[in-house]
């Protein structure tokens, strides 16, 4: 019995180390909930974090700031470099420990936009993280003015910062304000210098993290998101359903898997998302030129991506609207001879071979018969010759009569015959 109380007196004494590493995102919120939560349950003496970020999302960190506070353990920030939303992190724990060649601040918000590198987020937003940052410094009795001025470039700190920067602060002078506790040379040095117990448990992000991690990074998402609509808008100028189709859906599947895994999407954003995808269609397909169904679409697919990434949503959307309108250009420029490609170019093909041009002159004025729904492109017979058409204006019905009202290249025009 004796040696059960020895080792349960040992197990009660760990300090459990989490690491917050890379980019602040709902999913690291969700594993730093998990491991606090373990670390509580099993009786850690205290809990320690190994903070190496270079920020990230405002609401993941608000999040974790907040688990962090709720905390009845003694909990320790011991910093390599806690840039932008990782300041916020790292000021919730009761004590800041700064290694060599560390730096804590830089937490200006800051919108991402495709060529452009970064853009200050508006005022309003400023103030409310402004705000956020005062009140965790002042839960930790910090100076909440230097926090302040870690986010808002307005605020001029005589020795620290001048007007129109955020303030970051080196190692000694983050000890020297109060922002930081003490410096250490050593992950187990901040350790002593804390308090906390030298027997460490690392409590590692897990498989199901990681995958979530991966998926719901921006540039992943971005990607994701471009292919799966890519394909599907591919698969629906194309008969049948083939390999477009199929990836688009694999990649629209693994994006939203990963916002479900980091409990940042579930069934409101999935239905928003192909809800805007059948408007859009229905758009493209039923109804002759653009109005509210095109409108409606769009919005429920921006409002989608705006309910999974916040405030990323603008970086997120325009980084997959780039890839999707590169993705069409490529299929139009290298595809033409497949049938892929013949359905997004409109070439008149029979036989998998389009004919060449003076072949299809003689058919201006020609009258004829729809095979096919022309919304806008499909197949008309001439006489005994069938041919490759596009209708120019109202998509025209099966069995419709059509006449030529001009050939452009390999491209034959029809309107309906009265």
């Amino acid at each position: 019995m004796a040696f059960v109380a020895l080792l349960l007196s040992l197990a009660l004494a760990k300090t459990y180390l989490v690491p917050i590493e890379g980019e602040i995102d709902p999913a690291l919120a969700v594993f730093v909930d998990e491991a606090l939560s373990r670390a509580e349950r099993e009786g850690a003496s205290g809990v320690a974090f190994l903070v190496n970020t270079p920020g990230g999302r405002v609401d993941a960190a608000i999040r974790i700031a907040d688990r962090i506070l709720e905390s009845p353990l003694p909990t320790l920030a011991v910093v390599q470099n806690a840039f932008s939303a990782g300041a916020l992190v790292s000021l919730a724990a009761q004590q800041v420990a700064m290694l060599p060649g560390s730096e804590i601040g830089a937490a200006l918000p800051v919108q991402v936009i495709p060529g452009v590198k970064y853009e200050a987020a508006d005022r309003k937003i400023i103030s409310a993280l402004k705000g956020k940052f005062r009140s965790v410094a002042e839960a930790r009795r910090r100076p909440a003015k230097i926090a302040e001025a870690m986010v808002d470039p307005e605020i001029a700190i005589e020795g620290l910062t001048k007007k129109g920067e955020p303030l970051t602060l080196s190692a000694e002078k983050a000890v020297e304000v109060g922002i930081a506790d003490f410096q250490a040379a050593t992950l187990s040095e901040a350790l002593a210098k804390a308090g906390f117990s030298p027997e460490v448990a690392r409590v590692d992000p897990g498989a199901r993290v990681r995958a979530a991690r991966f998926l719901t990074s921006s540039t992943v998402a971005a990607v994701l998101l471009a292919v799966g609509v890519l394909g599907l808008l591919i698969e629906a100028l194309t008969p049948g359903f083939g390999v477009p189709g199929l990836v688009g859906l694999s990649a629209l599947a693994l994006y939203f898997l990963g916002g479900y895994l980091a409990g940042m999407s579930g069934a409101l954003e999935v239905l928003l998302f192909f809800g805007g995808v059948l408007l859009l269609l229905a758009e493209i397909f039923l109804i002759p030129g653009f109005g509210a169904a095109g409108i409606g679409g769009i919005a429920a697919i921006l409002a989608s991506i705006y309910f999974t990434f916040g405030n990323q949503t603008l970086y997120v959307a325009s980084v997959a609207v780039l890839i999707i309108a590169a993705g069409l250009l490529l299929a139009l420029r290298f595809l033409p001879r497949t049938r892929t490609g013949r359905a997004l170019v409109l070439e008149s093909a029979i036989a998998g071979e389009a004919p060449p041009e003076e072949k299809l002159r003689p058919l201006e004025g020609a009258i004829g018969q729809a095979l096919t729904p022309l919304r806008p492109a499909g197949v008309a017979q001439f006489g005994e010759r069938k041919v490759d058409v596009v209708a120019e204006g109202e998509f025209i019905e099966k069995g419709s009569t059509v006449r030529v009202v001009r050939v452009e290249g390999v491209r034959v025009v029809v309107r309906k015959e009265a």
